[in-house]
């Protein structure tokens, strides 16, 4: 799953607890996907980190809290949250390869899916833009979009050349694709 605009309202480079607001009934939707079976797994830019508007260590510190209260007021955790800090920008005498980490590509899904032996064709993967959403369709998970505060004639467009379903919030994704 993508973070900002999926799991939580973005409201622009949210890193500090003060600032997170879950989109309404994600949490019970994460929790459903938990108790069914599937790992809970976010990858997220961070370009902040790059940008020096935060560090790596204040993101890291919100995603504890954030699972720090998903398991005390739920009983469950998300199952890992990999960060991609890097901008191509902000990428200052930085290894190039480091930004193919970033959404669209790939290598922070590959990581993923050696660590939790990840079967790419029974993934799913949720998003609110199609950077989100690319490397799925690279990697042959089923994608979806949410909508978000992104969300415009163009997104929807690509959603439908591509034949990627679009839905309001994660919620209902999860409801109607996987009928939980």
């Amino acid at each position: 799953m993508d973070r900002d605009g999926t799991l939580n309202i973005d409201h622009d480079f949210v890193h500090l607890k003060d600032e997170w607001n879950w989109i309404p009934g994600v949490p019970q939707t994460l929790k459903k996907l938990h108790d069914s079976g599937f790992k809970l797994i976010v990858v997220t830019n961070q370009s902040g980190i790059s940008r020096e508007r935060f560090t790596l260590e204040q993101v890291n510190a919100l995603h504890e809290w954030v699972n720090q209260k998903l398991f005390e007021d739920m009983g469950f955790m998300i199952d890992a949250l990999y960060i991609a800090p890097w901008h191509p920008d902000f990428h200052h005498d930085k290894d190039p390869a480091l930004l193919d980490e970033r959404k669209p590509g790939t290598v922070l899904f590959k990581k993923a899916a050696e660590r939790f032996n990840i079967d790419f064709s029974q993934s799913f993967m949720a998003g609110d833009k199609s950077s989100d959403i690319k490397p799925a369709l690279e990697l042959g998970m089923t994608p979806f979009l949410v909508k978000s505060r992104f969300t415009d004639d163009k997104l929807i467009d690509w959603a439908k050349r591509n034949n990627v379903a679009f839905f309001p919030t994660i919620n209902e994704a999860v409801d109607e694709v996987l009928g939980l």
